[in-house]
């Protein structure tokens, strides 16, 4: 009787089908530098091991903010940041302690499968609406969930799985009304749109969240939240005591150091195989190829389940979208290294020839 409430529960899934290149988990395709990795190898020796890490990652904190304040040229402070493991455990946070758990979740479907997860984990209601066909927000549908009295909407933007960002006027909207409003920024690394980060340091009522795990970090779980100072303080004192281990500080801290220019080539590498696949891949006839502004992009098939098959069967493994609402014969594709993305782009055409 204890685990009743869980008996309906939907966990959230990956692909986990063993393939020679995989391109289905937005992962960066690129390690670490060895010169990167011999620097935390003498810092990693240094742990106690014995001992709870820093319970503030001071040192982390301060190289964080520093990393982010270069990147957007504003003044970000570790005072504005919430450190999470990996940006999942933030939603949950946010989602656990932001209004009344008796009043709805909002954010538009298809979307990260996490904000329904932890709204379900914690038994409070959802507002979800269908993105339009191009995978846009609409006014109608954002006015439907309204209706419903969220006390907190999510808004990833870039959104995964569709790649796109939405339209900044209609989020605003959501601000201005005065919800607790989210954006999800796990992949503006690889866009060129505008961003919310100014927004959220002058509204009580918006945070961004980012995550290291899209640029090259996704194996130790690090993601923040940027607020305003006393906005930050306050959701910081939900967080779990210890959340954030002694070697993900150590790493972190290096790498944003470091190695914050040998991040930015990975990126600016990223960003440009995406641009070359995506063009080979529209010269199919019969594929269709959504725009993006993430490390991954969005195809239509005519066949969907089998073209994912296929390619498996050719030794790629990609993300099979097909269950979710919109998404019938989609497939969401990871940009992996130059030679991953020449076998997947092979791929394609022995199964579209």
């Amino acid at each position: 009787m204890y685990l009743e409430r869980l008996k309906n529960l939907k966990a959230y899934k990956t692909e986990t089908t063993p393939c020679k290149v995989k391109l289905s988990s937005n992962e960066s395709p690129f390690d670490l530098s060895e010169k990167l990795k011999e620097r935390i190898k003498e810092e990693i020796v240094k742990i106690n091991f014995q001992r709870y890490p820093d319970p503030h990652a001071k040192e982390l904190k301060e190289a964080l903010a520093k990393f982010v304040s270069e990147e957007e040229n504003l003044e970000v402070s570790p005072e504005n940041l919430v450190l999470g493991n990996g940006s999942d455990e933030i939603i949950h946070l946010l989602i656990t302690v932001i209004g009344d758990l008796k009043n709805p979740v909002m954010y538009p479907v298809p979307s990260f499968p996490m904000y329904q997860v932890s709204s379900d984990v914690v038994g409070r209601p959802k507002a979800e609406f269908l993105l339009d066909d191009n995978f846009q927000l609409t006014e109608e549908g954002i006015q439907e969930a309204l209706k419903q009295n969220p006390d907190i909407a999510f808004f990833a933007s870039p959104n995964n799985p569709t790649g796109n960002s939405f339209d900044s006027k209609l989020i605003m909207k959501v601000i201005e009304k005065g919800i607790f409003t989210v954006i999800d920024e796990a992949y503006i690394h690889f866009s060129d749109k505008e961003n919310f980060l100014k927004v959220a340091l002058e509204y009580d009522n918006v945070v961004v969240l980012r995550t290291m795990s899209k640029v090259g970090l996704a194996s130790i779980r690090l993601g923040y939240m940027i607020a305003k100072k006393d906005v930050a303080r306050e959701i910081d004192k939900g967080r779990l005591p210890f959340n954030i281990t002694y070697p993900t500080q150590v790493i972190g801290k290096i790498v944003l150091t470091e190695g914050k220019e040998e991040l930015k080539s990975q990126i600016k590498a990223v960003k440009e195989e995406r641009k070359r696949v995506m063009e080979e891949i529209s010269k199919i006839p019969s594929v269709t190829v959504y725009p993006s502004d993430a490390n991954f992009f969005l195809m239509k098939t005519p066949d969907g389940n089998k073209t994912h098959q296929e390619l498996i069967k050719r030794g790629v493994l990609t993300r099979n979208m097909s269950h979710l609402p919109k998404m019938e014969n989609c497939i969401r594709v990871s940009i992996g290294r130059k030679e991953e993305n020449d076998e997947f782009i092979k791929a394609m055409r022995e199964i579209f020839t």
